[in-house]
């Protein structure tokens, strides 16, 4: 494969800074296992240039100062500015990691949408609130300072986009830490947002590795951290704030249920279930990778999810009949196929899948997979984030919501039944910070706070834009009646 991509430079506080001593890295397709890309390194040298102009520019106040509409009409322009550009970016994703066009063309067409929406919500959440305690008081609010995004590699190019435009819509200065294995697709945002008429300083991008980007974690400059990842690493990522106690917004892993009541129509089901674990072969947090079905109905979704995982089509991401393509590395391939081969040393049935498709003899491709299971194995269990269901039976409602909440995580979920009723009271009680009714979605632009090892505190939705802010309470005047130490001494005297 001919090189596609060469970059020799970094975006440093608005500019794409050159340099000779950064390390240099070539790049390799998950599908063909060819390189096809070649970018440099930044450096802690970079990680410092990128804190100093974002402190410098929110001390300026030319961004920080402007109201949220004003930064929403910026953002607005750059969303404008990536449309035309999305197909370029959904090939230059999939490269990267290895989603089919289709896929990649979803995840960069809807994130201007969301930006959209997330400017008119920004817009309507007041910069100061009102009230009446013992005294009245107001509470204001105003941007955070330097915030760190860093950001997953399952879907770099839209949540790049979608978390610097939430903390950029609050005032703040951005430096966003996509992964170093996808360095290529951000470059368009970064541009995108320069164009739009974004001050100098504000925003840098920084595709750095784990030394750097733990550097950046730790660094006294910045303020917030965003982190949007594996358990694992969100540890040491609050550990590494803790030490500061910085504050810190973790989206982590997450082993979500799919509940299906006793009156669920299971087509629907295993479509939904089908759609969030193969579509970008199992590579997403919120994923339904546990299928809590009545003991009755096993086997018939057994098969149901058989039909439905042999009709996909597995390949090359630039093929448009391909459904299913290969997971981003290397390593993780061989991690999730170690997990598959513990899942059936622990006693879970493996119905089919679980191993490299003959057909893909290169890339790093693994057969959709269906397991049957107790609660109780590594499978069920642990996130395997790769092509894997697991079908849990229960015996009825209130064993499903056991079965559910018999986990470490609490990121995602959903419940189906034909009576919606019914759905919510199982929802009501899921120790989880996301329950869909009949169905399978992320709600990009409603609230989400994660239990549990799923993480803490939301990016998305209001709650989301009020996380990039600080709040200050004013007390203005005692209330008629209220008690206040100074009234101790009135008639002192």
């Amino acid at each position: 494969m001919l090189l596609q991509y060469e970059v020799d430079s970094l975006f440093i506080g608005g500019h794409w800074s050159a340099g000779t001593d950064r390390p240099e890295v070539t790049w390799v397709a998950p599908s063909t296992e060819e390189t096809y890309g070649r970018s440099v390194q930044p450096t802690e040298a970079d990680a410092d240039a990128a804190v100093t102009a974002a402190r410098q520019a929110f001390r300026d106040g030319a961004w920080r100062e402007r109201s949220v509409r004003e930064r929403g009409d910026v953002l607005r322009r750059a969303a404008a500015i990536i449309q035309p550009k999305v197909a370029a970016i959904a090939i230059t994703s999939a490269y990267e990691i290895g989603a089919p066009l289709g896929v990649t063309t979803m995840f960069a067409q809807v994130v201007s949408t969301v930006v959209n929406r997330m400017c008119d919500l920004a817009a309507s959440v007041p910069d100061v609130e009102t009230g009446t305690g013992l005294w009245e008081f107001e509470i204001q609010r105003e941007p955070a300072g330097v915030v760190l995004d860093v950001v997953p590699w399952n879907s770099p190019f839209t949540a790049t986009m979608m978390k610097s435009a939430q903390a950029l819509l609050a005032g703040c200065s951005v430096i966003s830490k996509p992964p170093p294995s996808a360095p290529f697709a951000v470059r368009a945002w970064a541009d995108a947002l320069t164009e739009a008429g974004l001050p100098e300083g504000v925003y840098s991008l920084l595709p750095a590795e784990a030394d750097v980007s733990e550097y950046l974690v730790a660094h006294p400059g910045v303020g917030l951290v965003v982190f949007t990842g594996g358990t694992p690493v969100g540890r040491r990522v609050a550990e590494l704030c803790g030490r500061n106690l910085k504050r810190v917004i973790l989206e982590l892993g997450g082993k979500s249920a799919a509940i299906v009541l006793d009156d669920a129509g299971l087509q629907g089901v295993v479509d939904a279930v089908a759609s969030g674990v193969y579509y970008n072969s199992g590579q997403i947090c919120s994923a339904l990778t546990r299928m809590l079905v009545p003991r009755a109905a096993v086997d018939e979704v057994v098969e149901r999810l058989r039909a439905t995982a042999s009709a996909l089509v597995i390949g090359s991401p630039f093929n448009e009949a391909t459904t299913m393509g290969p997971l981003a590395s290397r390593s993780h391939q061989q991690r999730v196929l170690d997990r598959i081969a513990e899942g059936e040393k622990d006693g879970a049935r493996l119905v089919f899948g679980g191993r490299r498709p003959a057909c893909q003899p290169r890339g790093w491709f693994v057969e959709p997979t269906l397991f049957v299971s107790s609660n109780d194995t590594s499978i069920a269990r642990e996130e395997i984030f790769g092509p894997v269901v697991t079908v849990i039976p229960h015996d009825g409602d209130d064993n499903a919501i056991e079965i559910a909440n018999d986990s470490d995580y609490g990121l995602g979920g959903s419940v189906f039944a034909a009576d919606e009723e019914r759905a919510r009271r199982v929802a009501s009680l899921l120790d989880t910070g996301s329950v869909t009714i009949n169905g399978y979605t992320t709600n990009l632009l409603a609230p989400r706070d994660p239990h549990k090892w799923s993480g803490s505190g939301s990016v998305t939705g209001v709650a989301g834009f009020q996380s990039f802010r600080s709040s200050r309470l004013v007390n203005l005047r005692a209330a008629a009646g209220a008690w206040a130490p100074a009234t101790l001494f009135a008639d002192a005297g």
